[in-house]
């Protein structure tokens, strides 16, 4: 109506019939800008409409097609149902989340009719063993129909991902509804789209279920795992022809608990065909089983646990010493942190090496085929998930509270992600629930193995958690727990794990936790002690302290300062026996985690709060000194890889770091061999460990680190005698390089140290090239016998950094990744070096000129003065094509060589911007020609064979040959650099062409040409008569003097 009243008035104003593109242009303007403002929030709003409709999705995202045909064949469970009241919103947002689980597991009838093949080519040829294949289930709600709401059911659908694989988990949710097969080696996942009922029963003391019928595509049909054919029925449309025939005739049954307790946690299903056996379609019945988790609340049975109470809680006097205070809602807080937390089985305490006390892994039922070794198996590790947990209520009890959590045995070889995925429920399962008691130290629950329904059946284990408030070198578990028996009869062995407490863990998941509940108690300082001073005063310690400086920490009152060092004092890193034995083993992985140092247990972070810094420094304060704070206290694990280490594989160590000369002596603890006899109540173990053993830790000095790279040196004896049972050979390892955290000022020293460098080696050469220029000046003779390429070449290689950008005498050396960080810009010092170094390069190259051209000329003039035969007269021709054939077979030999290096992984490019590998190897190779500058002399000098002077100087050829030798043998000393904040993850190979055995063998040949060049020049010089008797270079001599 606006916009129809405006364009009146607009008429009635022009009666004069003024064409269109006469009007009024701004008035109509501001008219189209309000109906074009009136469209848009049209469409907002019709936007805002759909996107509400579009949230209501899951409820249309089905078919439902089957309605008739569901009813009949669920008819039997309809039947027993009671009458069912949902809501719409309560029974998806709240219900439809508890009915869908995932990574459940499944197993089949062996009756000759597999559900789905399976693809084992790019298995080991022991893929058959139990464990191998891993089956896993998930199924998701996806839809509710409520306009055919029954009176006892409801109309659903959902999605079932059934699978067989080796290694992983399956996938989320699906985004699509339709069939789907997919097959390849190592995994086959056959995915099914269903239609059902929702009911409610009140058997078994309370279910849901769900009775489905399924569409798939028979897995064995052919073309069934072909992608091209996958869900083509569903995606062609109704009214195409699809190549692939579906099976519709598979009906799922699912039972959920309605009450989520101990007992009654599990998820029930079975799948099967309804076709005749004959039928190429048929398949033996399918079971799976799942349990409920975080979306489900569980109810804690108070009573059903406190019937088994008194015998919960073993008479363990010293934990309750030992460990943390919780209050109730203190422990909830600390324990829900423990989710998916992985522990180590250690050992069975009942095991003496023989009987059945270890050869099981009891309570825990291993599958078919599957037996321990020699006790309880190393590879076995367990896994603590589904965490529930509430403060009691009681008033007269704050400090207790209700906890419930599950435990999953797993062997080493299944990823530890895949196995805390998993859901379904066996006899590598235990249900727990129980009451943390701060007077007892101990969470002790009652334990359920597997699918177990009731107290009587399985409920017969007592599972405690124990929590450590102090470690020590002996207890280094954040976590300790036992499973044991309930039962006077038939109880078996109790099973000990522990969760081992790791520096990373203390940066990441148990920062806070440690900070407020964990110390640190040293015990063998004093040993430690004995093994500082017993290498204290060597001379190579002597040394060491009086001209290099190790890591090192200015304040022991500066908790930052103290922290960083222990970041430094830890290291990981790939290490090699030294001295290296004949057989070149395989490299091993070394671990040092420093724990804690002087009283910092673990790391500390600047930017937390202040409460916690007041804290720390407290603990400072108050820790133990030892030689006025000259050295430190330092506890650590040492872990080693390999085979060759097994029997020290971890190590918990504690000792004392002395600053000034970088080394750290350790006493060491190990666990011993449980199975070994002599392990039996020996005497000599703390804590059934062995703690006879010597650990020293070497660390480079900082003083030379921008030359060469920090590395560490560990040195492991054993101080028992050579009888003993428990005694080991000595271990000396040293590592590759260390990474360390910030190297910019040590980048910047090399970077000075080069520029200076360069020019002292610029000043020289010019020197060397005056003192040759001076020689032919006063020995006007030997000019024509001097060889043009020699010159020509090193003027070549003088002028290019000029005009190429290439590096100067040497190129910067570095490790390099695949995204190389930017150093930062050129300051004015470096710009300043940089203008003197191209000022001697200009200077060193235009003498050489000059060389070149008095070579030339007074060859010219010595031809044109008088000819002769041409034997008698020096040519550079065939000493060039000569040089250049030695120079081509020597570059193409060493790309071949270079090939092969990557090739083996010995070396690395990188492939982001940089020029062709041909190209750099060129560039790197135009130093080895300078290396070789000597070579075109040699040659002259062979061809010549008439020439009997000295062309060159011995200040020349030598002091070139040495200015070469000192840069070989400064790129042999020096290491890569590390990038700024260098991480572990980058490539840690270097893209040198040339190794430090080819540097030296470089540095060999350059001795050689000197030596050669000498002894020629001393030879011919002495053999004949003068060069004047056959060639009258008198009148000759004036000329180019005068030149």
């Amino acid at each position: 109506m606006f916009f129809g009243n405006s364009f009146g008035d607009y008429k009635k104003s022009r009666k004069d019939k003024l064409p269109i593109f006469d009007m009024d242009i701004p008035h109509l303007a501001h008219h189209l800008f309000v109906l074009i403002f009136l469209i848009f929030l049209f469409n907002t709003a019709a936007t805002q409409s759909s996107n509400f409709e579009d949230s209501d999705e899951p409820f249309r995202i089905c078919k439902y097609e089957r309605f008739a045909e569901v009813q009949r064949e669920c008819s039997s469970f309809l039947s027993s149902t009671s009458n069912l009241k949902l809501e719409k919103e309560k029974i998806y947002y709240e219900t439809a989340t508890e009915l869908s689980f995932v990574n459940g597991d499944w197993v089949q009838e062996a009756g000759g009719a597999p559900l789905m093949p399976f693809d084992d080519s790019d298995m080991p040829k022991n893929f058959s063993s139990p464990g191998s294949l891993l089956k896993f289930v998930s199924f998701w709600l996806m839809g509710i129909d409520f306009s055919r709401q029954l009176e006892n059911a409801i109309y659903i659908c959902g999605y079932l991902s059934i699978a067989i694989t080796r290694d992983r988990t399956l996938s989320d949710r699906p985004e699509t509804w339709s069939p789907l097969f997919f097959k390849r080696p190592g995994t086959s996942e056959l995915r099914i789209p269903f239609e059902g009922l929702y009911m409610e029963s009140e058997e078994n003391e309370g279910e849901r279920l769900m009775c489905m019928l399924g569409t798939s595509i028979p897995p064995f049909s052919e073309g069934s795992s072909d992608p091209i054919n996958w869900s083509m029925p569903y995606r062609s449309g109704c009214n195409q022809q699809s190549s692939l025939s579906l099976d519709d005739r598979i009906m799922l049954v699912l039972r959920y608990p309605k009450r989520y307790t101990l007992t009654n946690r599990a998820i029930y299903g079975e799948m099967r065909s309804l076709n005749e056996n004959s039928n190429p379609y048929y398949f033996d019945r399918v079971y799976m089983s799942s349990q409920l988790g975080y979306n489900s609340k569980y109810l804690f049975g108070s009573e059903m646990v406190s019937s088994k109470a008194p015998d919960l809680y073993p008479d363990q006097h010293e934990l309750v010493d030992n460990g943390v205070k919780f209050k109730g809602l203190q422990f909830c807080k600390a324990f829900l942190k423990f989710e998916g937390e992985k522990f180590d089985i250690v050992e069975s305490s009942r095991c003496d090496g023989k009987g059945e006390n270890c050869n099981n892994l009891d309570p825990f039922v291993l599958g078919n085929g599957v037996k321990a070794v020699n006790g309880i198996p190393p590879k076995f590790r367990l896994m603590m998930n589904n965490l529930h947990c509430v403060p009691e209520d009681d008033l007269n009890e704050p400090e207790t509270a209700k906890a419930s959590a599950a435990f999953r045995a797993f062997s080493s070889p299944e990823n530890w992600l895949t196995a805390g995925g998993r859901t379904g429920l066996s006899g590598m399962t235990i249900s727990a629930e129980g009451k943390w008691n701060s007077s007892s130290g101990q969470l002790c629950m009652v334990g359920c193995v597997g699918l177990t329904k009731t107290w009587s059946d399985g409920c017969n284990s007592r599972v405690c958690l124990h929590f450590p408030a102090i470690f020590s070198i002996t207890q280094r578990s954040i976590i300790s727990g036992t499973i044991s028996s309930l039962q006077k009869r038939d109880s078996y062995s109790p099973l000990l794990f522990r969760k081992v407490l790791h520096r990373l863990d203390l940066w990441n998941s148990y920062y806070v936790y440690s900070n407020s509940y964990l110390s640190y108690k040293y015990s063998k300082i004093e040993s430690a002690s004995i093994l500082l001073k017993r290498n204290e005063f060597t001379l190579g310690t002597i040394m060491k302290k009086s001209f290099l400086k190790y890591p090192s920490v200015e304040d022991s009152n500066n908790i930052t300062s103290v922290s960083h060092l222990s970041d430094e004092l830890s290291f990981s890193a790939y290490a090699l026996p030294d001295p290296l034995p004949n057989s070149h083993p395989p490299k091993t992985y070394v671990w040092l985690e420093v724990l804690s140092l002087g009283s910092l247990f673990g790391r500390y972070w600047p930017d937390w709060s202040d409460s916690y810094q007041t804290a720390h420094i407290k603990l400072l304060k108050n820790s133990d000194s030892t030689k006025q704070n000259q050295f430190l206290n330092v506890s650590a694990y040492l872990t080693l890889t390999g085979e060759s280490y097994g029997h020290i594989s971890l190590l918990f160590l504690e000792g004392l770091y002395n600053p000034l000369d970088g080394m750290i002596f350790f006493v060491g603890c190990r666990d011993a061999p449980v199975f070994q006899e002599s392990s039996i109540n020996n005497p000599s173990l703390e804590n059934r460990m062995d703690c006879l053993i010597e650990v020293k830790v070497e660390y480079s000095s900082e003083t030379i680190r921008w030359l060469i790279n920090p590395t560490a040196k560990v040195s492991i004896t054993s101080q028992r005698n050579d009888e003993d049972p428990l005694y080991f050979r000595p271990i000396i390892l040293k590592t590759d390089l260390i990474p360390y955290h910030d190297n910019s000022k040590d980048i910047m020293i090399r970077r000075n140290f080069e520029a200076v460098l360069r020019i002292l080696v610029l000043s020289a050469s010019t020197a060397c090239i005056v003192s040759q220029l001076l020689y032919v000046q006063k020995t006007v003779d030997v000019i024509p016998f001097i060889s043009l390429t020699m010159f020509g070449v090193q003027a070549l290689c003088f002028g290019l950094p000029l005009f190429a950008g290439i590096a100067v005498l040497f190129k910067w050396k570095e490790f390099e990744g695949h995204m190389n960080r930017p150093y930062p810009r050129k300051t004015m010092w470096f710009q300043v070096l940089d203008s003197i170094m191209k000022s001697l390069l200009l200077v060193a190259s235009v003498l050489s000129l000059r060389l070149f051209q008095k070579i030339r000329k007074a060859r010219l003039r010595l031809l044109v003065k008088k000819p002769l035969n041409v034997n008698q007269y020096p040519s550079d021709k065939p000493v060039f094509l000569s040089s250049w054939t030695i120079h081509m077979v020597g570059f193409l030999t060493l790309l071949i060589i270079d090939n092969k290096k990557s090739e083996n992984g010995f070396r690395t490019r990188n492939y982001y911007y940089k020029p062709p590998e041909w190209v750099t190897d060129l560039g790197e190779y135009m130093g080895l020609v300078q290396d070789l500058f000597l070579l075109p002399q040699i040659i002259g000098n062979i061809i010549w064979k008439k020439t009997q002077v000295k062309p060159l100087t011995e200040a020349y050829y030598i002091g070139f040959t040495a200015l070469r030798l000192l840069i070989r043998a400064y790129d042999y000393v020096r290491d890569p650099v590390l990038r700024f904040y260098y991480h572990e993850k980058d490539i840690k190979l270097c893209s040198e062409l040339f190794s430090k055995s080819e540097e030296i063998v470089i540095m060999a040949i350059l001795v050689v040409l000197a030596i050669t060049v000498g002894l020629q020049q001393r030879w011919n010089f002495n053999r004949g008569t003068k060069v004047s008797s056959s060639v009258d270079l008198d009148s000759t001599s004036q000329e180019l003097l005068s030149s």
